[in-house]
């Protein structure tokens, strides 16, 4: 049980050297839960999927027009639809998405990135609050919600929503309608798959879920959920090293007492275990 997760170090790393896109760390985070899974077939789905738009992408004469042809394409003629169950861990994962045709708003935006890729059409990743969101590159950029339609959305509404949801920040407001990169759209494809296994009480899958987010982050309070999850699977050792390392380097943490207690009996348990 000691060997309980395996490193996302590599996949870190290649992000932080920008040798990874979107659909790279998507059907990275995707393969934790299907070990099968075959890149080089969803890449070969996706050219499929973006090939009979190419033509009518190419013929629109501005930016905003070759984004609603890509979107006529998508959501109209292939049916792709965000999906309201929100707690569905599937729309998290970009080969489920491709294949059942729905997702969550981050999964629907890496999906209209990488159709844009293939079309030529620059389309950035917007890590808006609470719904990710995408845009046209260049100057006069135009914003769309890739959950609902591809609609297009006005920078003035989405920057007061921001405003609204940041207590009135507006520099911070504005900082949210710019592009993000992997990383950011790798956390929030994780951070909901911790929404929707907590749910569930899947340790299994949330002590790799948290893991993942550990590595990407550096956050402490990843590893410490880590640490709890391990525990709950029976992987003492593995609970204690996280767990003192969250306490040594948070010693007056919030939750250091309950960690505390988290962490004594880790180590009784480890005590009694059979050598």
């Amino acid at each position: 049980m000691e060997r309980y997760f395996t490193t996302m170090g590599a996949l870190a790393d290649a992000v932080d050297a920008s040798s990874l896109g979107f659909e790279d760390v998507a059907l990275a985070i995707a393969a934790d839960e299907y070990p099968g899974l075959s890149p080089r077939l969803y890449r070969r789905r996706l050219d499929e999927l973006a090939l009979p738009a190419a033509a009518a992408v190419a013929a629109a004469e501005t930016p905003a027009a070759k984004l609603t042809a890509l979107c006529n394409h998508l959501y109209g003629k292939l049916g792709y639809c965000g999906n309201e169950d929100y707690d569905d861990p599937r729309n998290q994962y970009l080969n489920e998405v491709v294949d059942r045709r729905c997702g969550s708003p981050v999964t629907m935006a890496v999906l209209l990135i990488t159709l844009g890729e293939r079309v030529e059409l620059p389309i950035e990743a917007i890590g808006f609050p609470g719904h990710f969101l995408v845009r046209t590159a260049g100057e006069e950029p135009i914003y769309v919600d890739p959950f609902d339609g591809g609609h297009p959305l006005p920078r003035n509404d989405l920057e007061e929503l921001a405003c609204e949801t940041l207590d009135g920040d507006h520099a911070a407001a504005a900082r949210r309608l710019e592009p993000v990169g992997a990383r950011t759209v790798a956390v929030r494809i994780l951070l909901n798959l911790q929404r929707c296994y907590r749910a569930r009480q899947d340790h299994g899958r949330l002590l790799v879920v948290c893991d993942r987010l550990f590595d990407m982050t550096g956050a402490p309070f990843h590893q410490c959920d880590r640490g709890i999850h391990a525990l709950a699977l029976g992987a003492t050792q593995a609970a204690i090293h996280d767990l003192e390392a969250y306490l040594q380097a948070h010693p007056q943490a919030p939750d250091a007492a309950a960690v505390r207690r988290v962490l004594d009996r880790a180590r009784r348990l480890k005590a009694v275990e059979p050598s």
